[in-house]
């Protein structure tokens, strides 16, 4: 396929996106079990679905084959570094996927393209992402794709919470975004 169709999320996408957006927590717990699924993942994204639809600051692409069959998808936001740094308007790209069987049939890079796009509408800078260093795949991706390092992030990890410890109610908040006034 020469120029896979790439498009706008829609409310119809729902499911199918979901789908695949697990696809991409699991395939990176795969990389490194620090980055596991919690078990109300699925739930907190289908809370956050709508705001991919309604919300200007950001973007939810997918890639459809010649059949219509979603193939991947990327999520992005306008972004704004700490006032410290230089007010410069950036997007970061939060997440991008396409199903293993259809790498390196150009989804990944049409669907780098529409984030880079809408950068330039948004008068963003540059775009700005995260890859984990176990995924050398992805890190060979995103070098095709002109991303140069910024910086390494890292971890050190601390002792095995108890068992017995109680649940912490602040941790049980359904979705990503916070509440939204209407």
């Amino acid at each position: 396929m020469d120029h896979p169709d790439v498009r706008q999320v829609q409310t119809a996408d729902q499911e199918a996106v979901g789908d695949l957006w697990s696809d991409l927590l699991a395939l990176q717990a795969d990389f490194d079990d620090r980055v596991g699924m919690s078990d109300d993942a699925r739930e907190r994204w289908e809370n956050d679905f709508p705001m991919w639809l309604e919300d200007e600051t950001a973007r939810l692409y997918v890639a459809e084959d010649e059949d219509g069959t979603i193939t991947g998808f990327a999520s992005a936001r306008q972004w704004g570094p700490a006032p410290i740094y230089e007010d410069t308007s950036e997007v970061y790209l939060d997440e991008l996927y396409v199903r293993p069987e259809n790498r390196r049939e150009g989804y990944g890079t049409q669907l780098v393209y529409a984030v880079r796009n809408w950068s330039e509408q948004v008068g963003a800078r540059r775009v700005r992402l995260r890859v984990l260093t176990s995924n050398a795949d992805g890190r060979a991706f995103w070098a095709a794709q002109d991303a140069l390092p910024l910086s390494m992030t890292f971890t050190i990890e601390g002792p095995e919470p108890a068992s017995d410890e109680p649940d912490d109610e602040g941790t049980k908040k359904i979705g990503f975004q916070s509440e939204r006034s209407s």
